[in-house]
């Protein structure tokens, strides 16, 4: 009995810690625009995603324990910074980016107007590549502040999801 007891409270323990106490880490990169790029876990994130972030402007500005988010209309949950940081450094739209190998990530989207949106596909880093910038160009809406360069034959991740 006393092994039950221990094996339950054991599994409770478990089920009840936040994600958060896991330790996954995230590397938060910000833009000028105040658009940001949240990676995680941090451990996983190789030299090319790095630079390539930072070839698009983004700078790393914080990095920290992960926590579950839901989006802005309770829809979806990922892994992501805590609002406390998003609100911090002013961030209204952001992407979000699972590391899940050295050639596979899963790519989310947080927008206010939009909530989370999680694509179940994963991408490699040359669809990520040409995603992006579409992303980000979105975000800037109808009065964009400077167009990111793109292919015209790429699609946003964005437009992937619908």
């Amino acid at each position: 009995m006393k092994h039950l007891t221990a094996l339950a409270t054991v599994l409770a323990l478990f089920f009840i810690m936040p994600l958060q106490a896991w330790g996954y880490d995230y590397q938060l990169y910000k833009n000028h625009e105040n658009f940001a790029i949240v990676v995680f876990p941090k451990k996983y994130i190789d030299k090319e995603l790095d630079d390539y972030i930072a070839s698009i402007s983004f700078t790393a500005v914080e990095s920290g324990k992960a926590v579950m988010r839901r989006g802005t209309k309770n829809e979806n949950e990922t892994l992501m910074m805590p609002l406390e940081v998003q609100k911090k450094h002013s961030i209204e739209k952001f992407i979000v980016i699972q590391v899940l190998g050295k050639y596979e990530m899963l790519v989310g989207i947080y927008d206010p107007e939009w909530g989370l949106t999680l694509p179940s596909t994963p991408y490699g880093m040359e669809p990520l590549k040409k995603n992006i910038p579409k992303t980000l160009n979105i975000f800037r809406g109808s009065s964009p502040q400077r167009q990111t360069r793109m292919q015209s034959h790429s699609l946003a991740f964005r437009e992937n999801l619908s």
